[in-house]
C-alpha cells in the first residue's frame, strides 16, 4: 500500500529544510569572511604563546670600569593553574606554603585563577628553585630573572639608589638615568598544548632583547672607599646625627667621591628608612658658618677693596654694631687681611666685606654658586638660599660675611672652594662621565663646563696662599699632610632653632672645606658633621677626614711632592680650565 503525503506536508518539510540549509550556508558564510579575523585571533591565542624576553639592566661603573651595580641570574617560580582539579589546588597549595613561605590565602586565590602563566614567588633562593622542582608537578615552572646587585654594599647607596622587582628604577643614578639602564624587552612566540604549556620546540619567531646602557660614573672607586671609611670613623666618634663629604675634581667639576653617614645596603634596601637613603651631601643645607669667608675675602681681594696686608682693627674680640654685639672666639687687635682668615675672626671678616657695597659682595656670593642648582646630574638637589640684597636687613651685612642668614649645600660648598683652587672659575660639577651600550660603544659623553669667572687668576692664587697658612698656622692644623702642602678653611656653625627663632648653644654644624695638593690642585673636599659630640669645632672633627683621604690619595697616585709655599707666580691659571669655553 503506498504511503500518502500530502502536498502541504511536503511543502512544510520542503520550507523548513530550504530554510535549515539557508541557516548553515549563512552561518558558513558569516563564518568565513565577517568572524575570521576574530576567530583566527582567538585560536592564535590559543595554540600560540608570546612571551616577553627581559632584557638585562645597564651595569653602573666607577670611571675606571669597577662595577658598582651589576645583574644576577635568579630563579622565579610560576604556575599554571588552569590546568588544575580542584583537589590538586589544595594540595600543591599546603606544599608551596612549606617551601615558599607565601601566604596560604594569597596563594588560594593565585592558584583558583583560569590563568595560563602566573607569579606565585619571584627571585628565590637555589634551594626553594629545586625544592619546587622535586615536585614534579606540570602545573609549575621556574624561570630565570635577572636581580639588581650592589657588589659594595653600603658604598656609594645614596648615589646609586636601588631598583624595584621589575627592574625600574626608584632612587638615585637608577632612577634618574633609569631610560638608559633599563633596555628594551625582546620577545618570542611559540606553540602551546591545550592545557596552554609552551612547545618550545616549536618557537614560531624571535625578537631578541636590547640589554641596557652602561652608565660610566666620575667616580673613583678606590677613592670613595677611602672617603667613606674617614668619614665613618668620624661619624662614630663623634656621635653625630649625620656626616657627609664631597671629593671633586676642582678643574672640571667631576664628583671623584660622594659619602653619607648613615648608610643602607641597597641589596636590602626594605630595611632602611628614607633617612638613611637621603643623600645629604646635595639634599641637606645648613648655615655653613666660617668656611663662607672665603666669599667675603675673595671678592674684596678681587674688587681691590683690601690687599693681603692691608690691616684690620679687630676689636679685642667684641665689636658693637648698633644694638648688637660681634664677638671672635679669641681678642684679636690689629691684624693684616690674612691673618683675619687665617685666624677666622669674625669682626675682620666682617669688616673687610664692609668695604665693599653690599649689592657688590651679594653678587659675588652668587657668583660663587650660592642661592641656586648646581645643575649636577643627581636627583634631589637642593638649590640652597642666599637672600637677594633687595631684602637685607639691617644685620644681614654683618651676618652674611662670616656664614649666617645663608643656606647651603656641601655641593655648593666644595664647588666654590673649587673655583679658589682652578684658578677663579666656577665649574658646574657632574658624576655620569658617559653611557654605553651592551657593546661598549660611547652613546653620550659629558665634557666640563664652566658657567662663569668669578675672580682673576691672581686672586685665587692669593687666596690659596691664604688658606695655606690657615692649615699650617691657622684653625686648620689638623688637616696638615707631611710633606705635602694643602690649603682649606674650618667652619662651625650654630644650627637655627626650630621655628627660626635665633641659635642654638649647643647643636652646630661643623665643617672642613679645601684641596690638595696646593701647588697644583687636583682634588678639593668638603666635609661636614651634624651635631658632633661632644667636641664641634669644624678644625677638631673634620679636618682629620680630609687629612686622612687625601694622604692617602695622594700617595696611592704615587704624589710626593716637596713642600712648598704658594705664590701668584707658581700657582698659574690651570690650562685644562683655561681651554674650556665659558657657558651660562
Amino acid at each position: 500500500m503506498r504511503a500518502l503525503l500530502s502536498p502541504r506536508r511536503f511543502w512544510f518539510l520542503y520550507s523548513s529544510l530550504f530554510i535549515l540549509f539557508g541557516l548553515i550556508i549563512y552561518q558558513i558564510f558569516q563564518l568565513t569572511y565577517f568572524h575570521q579575523p576574530s576567530l583566527l585571533a582567538i585560536a592564535h591565542r590559543q595554540q600560540f604563546l608570546t612571551i616577553e624576553t627581559p632584557p638585562v639592566r645597564g651595569l653602573i661603573t666607577d670611571r675606571n670600569g669597577k662595577e658598582f651595580v651589576t645583574n644576577l641570574k635568579i630563579p622565579s617560580i610560576y604556575a599554571i593553574p588552569r590546568i588544575l582539579k580542584e583537589e590538586e589546588r589544595e594540595k600543591l597549595g599546603r606544599e608551596l606554603f612549606n617551601i615558599l613561605g607565601v601566604d596560604r590565602k594569597v596563594l588560594a586565590e593565585k592558584l583558583a585563577r583560569d590563568k595560563a602563566f602566573i607569579w606565585i614567588k619571584r627571585r628565590v633562593s637555589a634551594e626553594e628553585a629545586n625544592a619546587v622542582k622535586k615536585l614534579k608537578s606540570p602545573a609549575m615552572g621556574i624561570l630565570d630573572e635577572y636581580k639588581r646587585f650592589y657588589p659594595q654594599g653600603v658604598m656609594l647607596s645614596q648615589v646609586l639608589g636601588f631598583s624595584n622587582v621589575d627592574n625600574q628604577g626608584i632612587e638615585g643614578i637608577e632612577r634618574s638615568m633609569d631610560a638608559d639602564l633599563r633596555g628594551r624587552p625582546g620577545k618570542r612566540i611559540t606553540k602551546r598544548d591545550a592545557y596552554g604549556r609552551e612547545i618550545k620546540a616549536f618557537e614560531m619567531k624571535a625578537l631578541p632583547a636590547i640589554d641596557g646602557n652602561r652608565i660610566v660614573l666620575t667616580i673613583d672607586q678606590h677613592l670613595q672607599y677611602l672617603t667613606e671609611k674617614a668619614l665613618e670613623q668620624a661619624f662614630k666618634q663623634w656621635k653625630a646625627k649625620g656626616a657627609w663629604a664631597i671629593v671633586m675634581a676642582p678643574r672640571t667639576g667631576e664628583i671623584l667621591a660622594i659619602a653619607n653617614q648613615p648608610g643602607f645596603d641597597p641589596n636590602f634596601f626594605d630595611r632602611s628608612n628614607a633617612d638613611e637613603r637621603r643623600n645629604r651631601a646635595i639634599t641637606d643645607m645648613y648655615e655653613p658658618g666660617s668656611v663662607f669667608k672665603i666669599v667675603a675675602a675673595s671678592g674684596a681681594l678681587n674688587e681691590g677693596a683690601v690687599t693681603t696686608d692691608t690691616v684690620i682693627n679687630c676689636e679685642n674680640g667684641k665689636w658693637n654694631y648698633g644694638v648688637k654685639v660681634l664677638h671672635d672666639v679669641h681678642p684679636y687687635g690689629m691684624l693684616p687681611m690674612t691673618d683675619v682668615i687665617v685666624k677666622s675672626s669674625n669682626i675682620g671678616t666682617v669688616k673687610i666685606a664692609l668695604k665693599m657695597k653690599g649689592e657688590k659682595f651679594q653678587n659675588y656670593v652668587q657668583q660663587f654658586g650660592f642661592g641656586k642648582w648646581s645643575g649636577i646630574d643627581l636627583p634631589g638637589e637642593a638649590p640652597g638660599y642666599t637672600r637677594p640684597f633687595s631684602q637685607w636687613s639691617k644685620t644681614s651685612p654683618y651676618n652674611i660675611p662670616m656664614g649666617q642668614e645663608v643656606m647651603v649645600t656641601a655641593l655648593q660648598m666644595v664647588t666654590a672652594m673649587s673655583v679658589i683652587a682652578n684658578g677663579g672659575y666656577l665649574v658646574k660639577p657632574y658624576i655620569v662621565a658617559k653611557v654605553q651600550d651592551a657593546a661598549g660603544v660611547v652613546l653620550k659623553e659629558k665634557k666640563p663646563v664652566i658657567r662663569q669667572k668669578v675672580i682673576r687668576p691672581e686672586i685665587a692664587a692669593a687666596m690659596r696662599k691664604i688658606l695655606v697658612q690657615v692649615v699650617e698656622r691657622g684653625t686648620g692644623t689638623k688637616a696638615q699632610i707631611p710633606d705635602i702642602s694643602v690649603g682649606g678653611k674650618t667652619g662651625t656653625g650654630q644650627k637655627i632653632l626650630p621655628g627660626g627663632k635665633g641659635y642654638s648653644h649647643n647643636a652646630f654644624m661643623s665643617s672642613f672645606v679645601g684641596f690638595a695638593p696646593a701647588d697644583d690642585p687636583r682634588y678639593a673636599m668638603v666635609v661636614v658633621l651634624d651635631e658632633a659630640r661632644p667636641l664641634y669645632y669644624g678644625g677638631t672633627v673634620a679636618a682629620p677626614v680630609f687629612k686622612e683621604v687625601m694622604e692617602a690619595a695622594l700617595l696611592t697616585e704615587g704624589s710626593r711632592p716637596n713642600r712648598k709655599s704658594i705664590s701668584p707666580q707658581t700657582a698659574a691659571e690651570p690650562s685644562a680650565v683655561a681651554d674650556l669655553a665659558l657657558v651660562d
